[in-house]
């Protein structure tokens, strides 16, 4: 492990480890001597165990005996109000962090272990390193953990379903994305959006490429993600448009002879234009958004980031209707996909630089 940190190290690579803390496996040892002694186990109050003896181990968690991740029985809930249990763990992250080196965690099911255990563990992490990146698994608002003593951030799950929920819901509208892309952003402070874990899919979710109905929506998404505020975040196989629906299909190998055949060239293509925007354009890093709604058809997403002078203006047509981008006779396109002319196609996107604007 610390060889390949280091090796990552060289090549300008961070590293981040999952971190488990919410539950165990079965052949934890503290578990299996729970099952063993039973009440006498020193570790009996490690677990979450609200009824005792089980009267059957593998339904014992819908029969409401004891709490396991997701009611899987082989996975028992660690007691993270227990200070005994507190101190292992963080123990554990700690000695990840003395040996290896590792840049960041991200903390497994985050809503579910105290906020005791949140806090403590990040002093002694910051303690260690102060640049560690603590990330934690939330998939609904997480304001409680973003206060500046816990997490440095969370997967951005709301985000992600809303702009997905905008290109399959063909009800919505241009105004619908802006407030709930608005909605998503003005949740948390400033700083804490600045570091927002931006993500469209992940292990525990349908691919992206599943849920679209095919590349043209697909990169209209993953052009809308890199303009986001915060971090963008790509699982791996999304930039080329890996399929896999539900857990465990998403987590399939990655197809590398077909890469290396180049099935995926085109989409490789077009995640690298992406990052190379997002890395050298500061305002597709921008925070601040504008919305103009200068367009009639109400599928049409549009909105200009603004600073140093200069505007970049983000047009989607999520409709099935062609559309006419308005003419700006100086602009310069940045990135498109069905563009043709002034003629922007359904499941089209243009990103481009408008002249002659002035901040608002």
């Amino acid at each position: 492990m610390k060889r390949f940190v280091d090796e990552a190290h060289k090549r300008g690579i961070r590293v981040m480890l999952d971190a488990v803390f919410n539950h165990s496996g079965y052949f934890f040892k503290p578990w299996q001597d729970v099952l063993k002694n039973g009440r006498d186990s020193q570790y009996f109050d490690w677990f979450m165990i609200n009824e005792w003896p089980l009267s059957n181990q593998w339904d014992a968690a819908r029969r409401g005996q004891l709490y396991t991740f997701a009611f899987y029985d082989e996975m028992p809930k660690l007691n993270t109000n227990n200070q005994a249990v507190r101190d292992y763990l963080i123990g554990v992250a700690c000695g990840w962090v003395k040996k290896y080196d590792v840049d960041g965690l991200r903390m497994d099911v985050a809503n579910e272990v105290s906020h005791v255990f949140c806090k403590q563990l990040r002093m002694a992490l910051k303690a260690i390193k102060p640049e560690i990146y603590i990330l934690g698994e939330v998939w609904h608002d997480a304001i409680p953990w973003l206060r500046g003593d816990e997490f440095d951030s969370v997967m951005n799950y709301p985000l992600a379903g809303s702009m997905k929920d905008f290109f399959l819901d063909k009800s919505l509208t241009g105004e619908n994305f802006e407030f709930m892309v608005n909605r998503c952003y003005t949740n948390y402070m400033q700083q804490t959006n600045d570091v927002l874990f931006n993500m469209l899919d992940s292990h525990d979710t349908i691919r992206l490429r599943n849920v679209t109905s095919g590349l043209d929506m697909y990169n209209c998404l993953f052009a809308l993600l890199f303009t986001m505020p915060g971090s963008t975040c790509i699982y791996y196989g999304t930039e080329i448009g890996m399929e896999g629906s539900f857990d465990p299909d998403c987590r399939r190998c990655m197809p590398w002879g077909d890469i290396e055949q180049g099935k995926y060239n085109e989409q490789i293509s077009i995640t690298k234009q992406l990052i190379k925007l997002r890395k050298e354009e500061p305002l597709m890093r921008e925070r601040n958004f504008h919305f103009p709604a200068e367009y009639k058809n109400p599928r049409v997403i549009q909105f200009q980031k603004m600073g140093w002078g200069e505007t970049l203006e983000v047009i989607v047509n999520s409709s099935d209707e062609d559309i006419e981008v308005i003419k700006d006779e100086d602009s310069k396109i940045m990135f498109s996909r069905k563009l043709e002319g002034d003629v922007l196609h359904g499941n089209g996107v243009c990103i481009r630089y408008l002249s002659n604007k002035q901040n608002i």
